[in-house]
């Protein structure tokens, strides 16, 4: 960084109102990455003067971390350099609503709780889980790419997002899509971005499109042997049936959400009108049955409370969390193995979402659970997926690429880094291959 912290808080208070900038250790101390701690706190109010802090910070050479309500701040390797957050809490406003279109556009600094109420009140809602949604933010949902248990009924973040606007590292806003669903001829932007971890620019505002809140929802949650359940999803994998969310829980997991006996479960979200609801439960239930599993069905808060457990998995902060993404087709083979590995000296809990092929696996935070890595990457790339630390101490982070292996797109990424961001001031070292 070209300028003492007091020099750039000054240039930057000059630009923004009274209380927008913050140094004392208390107020830092609460924005910490990884052990490190900030130099500088900055709240801009509007993407203007965010455009202006982000100048002012490229032309002093001080790295920016953005923050919106903190909940994915584990994910990604330990920052190499950390001069400034800046919070995106003051970008908290729903620009506009169009119900008839079932489109929403929102600054990235509302809290997705907060917009699913507003939504809500038009029986539409954003089809995305993340933990903690009282505490995320939109713009942090979108930069970490985060889905939910959902993903197979209405797809995935990248699905989701029709438009948006940014801020580059040099304080340039531009902008990408529109508000309308069919909207993009060329390159779409917005796919780049959602996923970058805000190393390619600060996401100010996103245009999403909605869902219609459903009539009637419930889980069947059926239990027995392992091998059973897997035989369920893959039964329902080659049925008509339409369910929202099919989870595969491990023992401990089945035990704590409902009144099952501590063993392996399948849980099966289904939704829409209520004939259709009954339907699906029935026939599950029917399915269930047959193979020999034993099932339950839940609504109304039980049926939350369950779904609330699933999104929340690996969100406490203590343990070690790894994401596999797989091929949906290979899932049952990866959790038997999984399930083998684990032993009363190695214990894991997993959630696998057998419709879009994702596979959490959450350990104590001991040095022996942090080898599953390799293990599990080997494992990933045997059926051509890969694995993510999600989430660690900063201790099992060193010396290692959370991402894990490279892709073989790297060059492309970081020539793409370069072309946004070629001082790499934006969260620099917490990408893959540490962009």
């Amino acid at each position: 960084m070209k300028l003492s912290s007091e020099a750039l808080s000054a240039k930057l208070e000059s630009e923004l109102d009274a209380g927008s900038v913050k140094a004392d250790p208390r107020s830092l101390a609460s924005y910490t990455v990884d052990g490190k701690v900030p130099s500088l706190l900055c709240f801009p109010p509007s993407p203007v003067e965010l455009a202006s802090v982000l100048h002012i910070c490229a032309e002093a050479e001080a790295s920016v971390i953005p923050w919106g309500g903190g909940t994915a701040m584990g994910l990604g390797n330990i920052p190499r350099q950390m001069d400034v957050v800046i919070g995106l809490e003051r970008l908290d406003k729903i620009i506009e609503h169009d119900d008839a279109n079932l489109t929403a556009t929102v600054q990235a600094g509302l809290k997705v709780a907060t917009l699913q109420k507003i939504l809500a009140q038009r029986h539409q809602f954003l089809a995305t889980d993340p933990s903690n949604p009282g505490l995320a933010t939109i713009g942090g949902t979108v930069a970490a790419n985060i889905n939910g248990p959902r993903r197979m009924a209405y797809g995935g973040m990248r699905d989701l997002v029709i438009g948006m606007k940014m801020v580059l590292a040099n304080g340039q806003q531009i902008k990408a899509g529109g508000k309308v669903v069919k909207n993009v001829a060329g390159y779409d932007m917005c796919k780049l971005f959602v996923g970058s971890l805000g190393t390619l620019g600060v996401i100010t505002e996103v245009t999403f499109k909605l869902a219609p809140i459903s009539e009637s929802a419930a889980t069947l949650l059926a239990f027995g042997p392992l091998s059973e359940c897997l035989r369920l999803v893959d039964e329902l994998s080659q049925s008509t049936l339409l369910p929202a969310a099919i989870a595969i829980l491990s023992s401990d997991l089945s035990k704590a959400t409902s009144t099952a006996p501590e063993m392996p479960a399948v849980a099966v979200w289904t939704e829409g009108f209520e004939e259709a609801v009954a339907r699906h439960l029935r026939e599950v239930q029917e399915l269930a049955g047959r193979i020999g599993l034993t099932a339950e069905i839940l609504q109304g808060e039980t049926h939350q409370r369950l779904w609330e457990h699933v999104r929340d998995f690996g969100a406490n902060g203590k343990n070690i969390v790894y994401r596999m993404t797989i091929p949906p087709a290979s899932v049952a083979e990866v959790v038997e193995k999984i399930d083998k590995g684990i032993t009363a000296e190695c214990p894991a809990r997993y959630i696998a979402h057998a419709g879009c092929g994702a596979v959490w696996c959450s350990l104590d935070a001991v040095p022996s659970n942090a080898e599953w890595f390799s293990t599990l990457s080997v494992l990933a790339q045997e059926q051509r997926g890969h694995v993510v630390m999600v989430a660690a101490p900063p201790a099992f982070k060193e010396g290692i690429d959370v991402w894990g292996s490279p892709p073989p797109s790297l060059a492309i990424m970081r020539e793409i880094k370069h072309q946004f961001d070629p001082q790499g001031i934006l969260n620099p070292g917490r990408f893959i291959a540490r962009l």
